[in-house]
C-alpha cells in the first residue's frame, strides 16, 4: 500500500509522540530542589535544602531542612526549618502530610507553613506529602532555615525556593 507524504509524516510524528510518552512514563521521576550554605561567625555554616518531587499523579513527597556544620560548637541552642509548600494554579487547593515534630499552619487553601525547632542540635529535618488539586499547574517549595548557635550567635532566616521561576 502507497502512503503520500503527509500520512508518512503524520505516521512518524504520531511514533515519535508514542516513544516520547514511553520514556517518559518508563524513566523515574526528576526531583526538583534548592540549597544554599551561608558562612556564620565562628567558622561554621548553616545549609537549607528543599526537595519535592518533579513529577506527580495524586501525590507529590517533599523534604526541606536547615543543618549546621562545623565544631565550634557542634550543636547549636536551637535550629529552626520553615517549609512553605503550595499549588499554584487558578483555584486550586492542596492538603500536606508532615513528620509529627513539625507544626503545620494553612496559610490560605493553596499553601501550607510546615515549621520545626530542634534544639540542642545541628539539624532540623521536615517531611511529607502534598496532595495538591487536579487543576495545578506545579507544587513549590520554599525552605527557610535559622539558629541560635550560642548566646551571642544568632542566624537570620535564610531560604532556598524549589518551583518554576
Amino acid at each position: 500500500m502507497k502512503m503520500g507524504i503527509r500520512s508518512r509524516l503524520l505516521s512518524g510524528s504520531a511514533a515519535v509522540f508514542a516513544a516520547g510518552a514511553l520514556v517518559l512514563a518508563a524513566s523515574p521521576a526528576q526531583a526538583t530542589s534548592a540549597s544554599g550554605s551561608w558562612g556564620i561567625p565562628g567558622g561554621n555554616k548553616i545549609s537549607v535544602n528543599a526537595w519535592h518531587c518533579g513529577f506527580y499523579v495524586n501525590a507529590c513527597d517533599w523534604k526541606a531542612s536547615t543543618k549546621m556544620s562545623g565544631s565550634k560548637p557542634t550543636k547549636a541552642k536551637w535550629i529552626q526549618n520553615r517549609a512553605e509548600l503550595a499549588a499554584h494554579g487558578v483555584s486550586v487547593s492542596i492538603k500536606i502530610s508532615k513528620n509529627p515534630e513539625a507544626t503545620l499552619t494553612m496559610k490560605s487553601k493553596s499553601m501550607g507553613e510546615v515549621r520545626w525547632k530542634n534544639t540542642k542540635a545541628k539539624i532540623s529535618d521536615t517531611h511529607g506529602q502534598m496532595r495538591p488539586s487536579k487543576s495545578t499547574v506545579y507544587v513549590s517549595t520554599k525552605s527557610c532555615g535559622s539558629a541560635q548557635v550560642t548566646s551571642k550567635i544568632k542566624v537570620s532566616e535564610k531560604c532556598v525556593y524549589a518551583g518554576a521561576a
